[in-house]
């Protein structure tokens, strides 16, 4: 993206023009849109943070406040499990940061209950919005608006994938170089793969977490042809023929009672798992629980698979850069969050830190592994990001008291997809 240099921004400030005149008078307020078009102020900025994209932001932050020396930035680090709720409760006390990283699944709740600001173009380097949207991936830019409306630009983009133990698979006599295409086949190799004592095993869903009980059956729900709710996220639909399937072929994999901190990525790294649902993220993850872990050795990754004679879904998420609508900054950190989002900075970032922003052309950014970039291309035309809805985390909760109570054995498919449904229409 292009920016304004600092010499440029503050010989615009010896101008007077039509558009700093509309703001002075109240059309837009000053503390949004300063007459001037200079970014000043002192931003507060809350991010989950990972050691490798550490360097990559913190050598940005330091290079933005020496380029523009009137504003100030101080950063917060959450961890990433941590990150909603925090907002959550910073939001209920009238104290939200001004900027912050936000997962494209909340955008709707919070938006609902103007929390967020809309996108401010100019102070992003575009004319308008749609020539803002038009600088990323469309699927990813949808996920972080409601009812119209731009609230965020996508960072941390991810498809879901396979991963899959090739060492595992050759213990098991199964070759490391024909992972499973169809959820028929996962079925069949969770079998050869799944010892006597149940201690290790094939496919393992990652319990209890609400993300990805709405990814994982996802992937199931919709490859069947349902959803977990209808088109217009208005009525819930997991109890028909297609999500009582899902629920049931969910219930018949891994085993709920392997207990590690981590879920399904820890018993992954240990071994105990084969197989395992993740992102992008999970390249660097699995190295850093497991230092003998090496991908294309130990470990590697395939496409998400099908039903048979189903079509292809590609679970996905994004996180986004959003704006609080109370910040008196706002034209401000819509320009810091400008200055992280250029080409260059994409590079970089998923270079260094496993972190994809899906600008335009993604798919030809470099990469460190090639492989893994091929399969999310490939996987790009099905992405699924779920209902946008924005009682999201209700239903996400609910979903995965219905999924983990039917993996424990506490209910039936049909019974727990029928009080999913029930739940869902209490709260929509």
């Amino acid at each position: 993206m292009t920016m304004m240099t600092r010499r440029r921004l503050l010989g615009a400030a010896a101008l007077t023009t039509a558009a700093g005149l509309l703001a002075a008078c109240g059309s837009e307020p000053e503390a949004t849109v300063p007459a001037d078009g200079v970014p000043r102020g002192k931003l507060s900025v809350w991010l989950h943070q990972t050691k490798a994209y550490d360097s990559v932001f913190t050598s940005l932050l330091h290079s933005y406040i020496q380029e523009f020396g009137g504003v100030d930035i101080t950063p917060l680090y959450v961890p990433v499990d941590k990150l909603d709720a925090k907002l959550l409760t910073a939001f209920a006390g009238d104290a939200p940061p001004d900027l912050f990283k936000i997962g494209g699944w909340t955008v709707a709740g919070h938006a609902r209950k103007g929390r967020l600001a809309p996108i401010i173009p100019k102070a992003m380097g575009a004319t308008d919005e749609k020539a803002l949207v038009a600088k990323y991936d469309q699927s990813a830019v949808n996920s972080l608006s409601y009812q119209g409306k731009l609230y965020g630009v996508p960072i941390d983009y991810t498809i879901c994938c396979l991963y899959y133990r090739r060492d595992r698979f050759a213990e098991a006599g199964l070759d490391p170089d024909k992972p499973p295409t169809t959820w028929e086949e996962v079925a069949e190799y969770s079998k050869r793969l799944t010892s006597a004592d149940g201690k290790k095993v094939g496919l393992q869903w990652i319990l209890g977490n609400p993300q990805w009980t709405v990814m994982q059956l996802l992937a199931l729900v919709r490859g069947k042809g349902g959803g977990i709710l209808s088109a217009d996220a208005g009525t819930a639909t997991l109890a028909t023929d297609a999500g009582v399937e899902a629920l049931r072929y969910y219930g018949g994999l891994g085993n709920a009672k392997l207990s590690n901190p981590l879920s399904g990525f820890g018993l992954f790294a240990t071994g105990e798992a084969a197989m395992v649902v993740s992102g992008l993220f999970a390249m660097d993850l699995f190295p850093a629980l497991n230092k003998k872990l090496v991908f294309g050795e130990s470990f590697d990754i395939a496409p998400l698979p099908r039903w048979d004679g189903g079509r292809p879904v590609a679970p996905a998420y994004t996180w986004g850069w959003a704006v609080a609508e109370h910040s008196k900054l706002q034209y401000t950190a819509w320009h810091f969050i400008d200055y992280l989002q250029r080409a260059d900075v994409a590079a970089r970032q998923l270079m260094d830190a496993s972190l994809l922003t899906p600008v335009k052309g993604w798919e030809k950014l470099p990469s460190t592994d090639t492989k893994t970039m091929e399969i999310m291309a490939a996987s790009a035309p099905y992405a699924d990001f779920g209902p946008q809805t924005p009682v999201w985390q209700e239903m996400a909760k609910s979903l995965t008291d219905a999924a983990d109570a039917v993996a424990f054995g506490k209910k039936t498919p049909e019974q727990a997809a029928a009080d999913f449904d029930q739940a869902m229409r209490r709260a929509l």
